[in-house]
């Protein structure tokens, strides 16, 4: 049986919690929207302009694609320079983890189960938020097989939500590194530290 890294990636960037309703109206600041609306991504002219119908099972998924997708696909979309070589690296660690994760689950003996998806709609704007939408597949898929697994008895829960564990942090540290601004990361993909980092 082959073995995969079950370790999450090193230090994720954290983001800063968003203010409780009466929190943010005493602070004066207007409630950011950017980071789950819709708005930011309709209005950029990408490099395709394709949709996708997507279903998934996993509620990492669920809560990744309504939290995270848009806001992510938008800054891959904009994103130039040491950020996007900072993204591209980080999406080849991540398809290179998820290549060995399918090769170990493959191996398991499994249960049939009937799981029926939920669907969402995807405009894909640009080649990374088509990687990213592969890499959520690829998630669901092993969230299945390990599922399969799990009643066959072949693998253990703590197993199975250790592998799960390191999927959703592979997926959320490409989803970290679309936050900051292009200037913050050097020509060659290195993020910049800077005087008041909230991520």
């Amino acid at each position: 049986m082959a073995v995969i890294d079950m370790e999450a990636p090193d230090e994720e960037p954290k983001r800063p919690a968003p203010l409780a309703g009466d929190s943010a109206a005493e602070s004066g600041l207007r409630p950011l929207q950017r980071l789950t609306g819709d708005g930011r991504l309709a209005r950029i002219n990408g490099d395709t302009l394709a949709q996708t119908e997507l279903p998934y099972h996993s509620r990492f998924a669920r809560e990744f694609l309504r939290g995270d997708f848009n806001f992510a696909a938008a800054k891959m979309t904009v994103a130039r320079g040491g950020k996007l070589l900072a993204i591209e690296s980080e999406f080849r660690v991540a398809e290179a983890w998820f290549k060995k994760a399918m090769v170990w689950a493959d191996e398991l003996p499994k249960r049939q189960t009937v799981v029926y998806p939920e669907m969402v709609t995807l405009q894909i704007k640009h080649a990374m938020s088509g990687r990213l939408v592969r890499l959520l597949t690829i998630y669901d898929q092993l969230f299945l097989k390990t599922m399969g697994a799990l009643l066959a008895r072949s693998i253990g829960a703590e197993s199975r939500q250790r592998a799960l564990d390191a999927g959703k942090a592979r997926i959320k540290k490409i989803a970290y590194l679309c936050i900051p601004d292009n200037d913050r990361f050097a020509p060659e993909g290195v993020l910049l530290p800077g005087s008041s980092d909230t991520y």
